[in-house]
């Protein structure tokens, strides 16, 4: 049953602590009557919307970004309207890789997920103003909420409760922390790696859940087995269905040696987390996306010699009974997809890449390709506009670019101009480059996206690794791919998403930290070669919250000067929930 709260300001008691040239982008998500209410806490505004959208819409929190890719289409579009111009407000979790999208809960609490090791916690609340409102207990084994939750985004639903896995357990909470019900998934293949006794836990995530038409909470875990449960109870409302695929090649990009390390991950987690970002290994590394139109379940899965689109069928049981999952179709792609499928806005095409770069538009009635392209793309998830066009990223953010709806390039990016402005031509490193650090976010006014500028800094024989150094969060233009604005600099190497709301003017960005701490070792030889002031970042993760200039509201998180959680916290925040 959905729960539609009526709007009011409370202090909620946590247990511890354009111009007219322009296309216009509308979604469905568009706006209807909005009304507004001020934080006490810091004045930052707070709109939401008076009535439900229709379909499987309805069970989605109401704020634009609700789930890892936005909503269930994994569409990555979100009807606001960016300023020109934006401050950093507040950070938090410096100490953390976030490696997935903070989303936004009806309260416009922004909830962020972490890998951290044991003894630490991996889910945190965030109140509009950044102070930390409760963050999961510190864990310490397989009953626990784990490091895996670094692997996924909450899914948050329409009333505010959360639905997140950790490496073996699907979790409910409510929107104060407080457990609603815990349920285990089920076990991995036989012979998958990472389950044998000596982990602190076995292996087998969901990668993100979506809701369902009847509003079930559905999830395919690594090992592509889909899990449809009760949102009030956890109940399994099917059987848990195995798809075809059960095993897949190993990554082909060989894992940095220092990857994610000095504390920003878990250490038993990095391979698990490698292999997942390129495909590798295990036969689901996606998040699944739901028609809002029929439906339908789509998902990318991957063998040792083939790629697979899924479009899959749940059928409600009646009168006590378990529903049914069925395989509607199977349509071949490339190999070693790590791209969750994107659903056009007219519910006709699924889009999805694999790691040979190719673009495939698929339709959703039976799965046959419509159009394909070499797209350079290699996992990356598509953006998909109300007018059938798509943004996507090149092989390790080195382009982007837009396609139409039958696979035909609009245009390719270049953010060389860019990369001129902020950094000097250096006498050791050359001219300056960039890359685009997360997928692009569609607004009502542009593309946002993290942009890293940097150098290519020659280490060896065929080693010339690039190096960022600044980041900038761009708005760019949908029809041409220029650059319209810099909104503002940004503190992090950002390795994931861009989020923006419909409840406030925050947007939040995660830092990963993948390129910076894969080369830390080499920093002595290549802070030398460096233009002075213009060094590699300091080691970080975490997320960074801005507000447009001069906007109120402009917060402290309460975290330490390091933006990690510190002690501060401590005498005030409570881990709100236990095993």
């Amino acid at each position: 049953m959905l729960r539609n709260k009526a709007m009011h300001c409370v202090t909620p008691n946590f247990t511890g602590g354009s111009e007219l040239s322009k296309p216009r982008w509308i979604t469905r998500r568009s706006a209807t009557a909005l009304a507004c209410i001020t934080l006490a806490s810091g004045g930052v505004l707070i709109q939401q919307a008076s009535a439900a959208p229709a379909g499987i819409d309805a069970y989605y929190a109401q704020t634009g970004w609700a789930t890892l890719h936005g909503d269930a289409g994994n569409r990555k579009t979100v009807p606001v309207s960016p300023s020109d111009q934006y401050q950093s407000t507040w950070s938090g979790l410096d100490n953390a890789s976030v490696l997935t999208a903070p989303v936004i809960g009806p309260d416009g609490t922004t909830y962020v997920t972490t890998g951290l090791a044991p003894g630490q916690s991996n889910l945190y609340a965030y109140a509009p103003d950044g102070k930390l409102k409760w963050k999961s207990a510190e864990w310490q084994n397989s009953d626990d909420f784990d490091s895996c939750a670094v692997l996924q985004s909450p899914l948050v639903a329409r009333n505010g409760d959360l639905y997140v896995s950790d490496c073996n357990q699907l979790w409910a909470f409510h929107p104060n922390g407080q457990v609603k019900w815990k349920v285990a998934l089920p076990d991995a293949s036989p012979g998958s790696p990472w389950q044998e006794g000596t982990r602190a836990t076995p292996f087998r995530p969901l990668v993100t859940a979506q809701f369902l038409a009847d509003g079930s909470v559905m999830g395919i875990t690594t090992w592509n087995k889909v899990v449809v449960v009760d949102p009030d109870t956890g109940a399994l409302r099917a059987p848990v269905t195995q798809l075809p695929a059960t095993a897949s090649l190993p990554a082909d990009q060989p894992k940095p040696p220092t990857l994610l390390g000095s504390g920003l991950l878990d250490p038993e987690l990095t391979i698990p987390t490698w292999e997942l970002f390129w495909g590798g290994t295990m036969p689901q590394a996606n998040t699944p996306s739901v028609s809002n139109k029929t439906g339908r379940i789509f998902a990318v899965s991957s063998d040792t010699t083939q790629g697979y689109v899924y479009g899959i069928d749940y059928v409600p049981g009646t009168g006590g009974s378990l529903g049914t999952i069925a395989l509607a179709f199977s349509a071949a792609v490339g190999s070693g997809s790590s791209s969750s499928p994107t659903i056009s806005t007219d519910g006709n095409a699924v889009y999805v890449t694999d790691n040979a770069g190719i673009l495939y538009a698929a339709g959703t009635d039976d799965g046959s390709v419509r159009c394909s392209v070499d797209a350079d793309s290699k996992g990356g998830s598509p953006t998909a506009g109300p007018d059938g066009n798509i943004y996507l990223l090149g092989d390790q953010g080195t382009s982007m670019t837009s396609y139409n709806s039958q696979c035909q390039q609009r245009w390719s990016a270049d953010f060389s101009a860019l990369a001129k402005e902020v950094l000097p031509i250096s006498p050791t490193v050359g001219e300056p480059t960039w890359i685009v650090g997360g997928p692009p976010t569609l607004t009502n006014d542009g593309l946002l996206a993290p942009i890293s500028l940097g150098y290519h800094v020659p280490l060896g024989p065929n080693a010339a690794p690039f190096v960022a150094t600044d980041f900038r969060l761009a708005k760019i233009d949908p029809a041409t791919g220029s650059i319209e604005k810099v909104l503002a600099p940004q503190s992090g190497e950002s390795d994931g998403f861009t989020v923006p709301n419909t409840l406030n003017r925050l947007i939040v960005v995660g830092y990963g930290a993948i390129g910076t701490s894969s080369i830390e070792p080499a920093r002595s030889a290549i802070d030398p070669r460096l233009p002075e002031g213009h060094k590699m970042p300091p080691l970080r993760g975490g997320i960074e919250a801005f507000l447009p200039i001069g906007s109120p509201g402009v917060g402290s998180s309460g975290v330490g000067s390091s933006g990690s959680i510190g002690s501060s916290d401590s005498a005030s925040v409570g881990s709100v929930f236990g095993s």
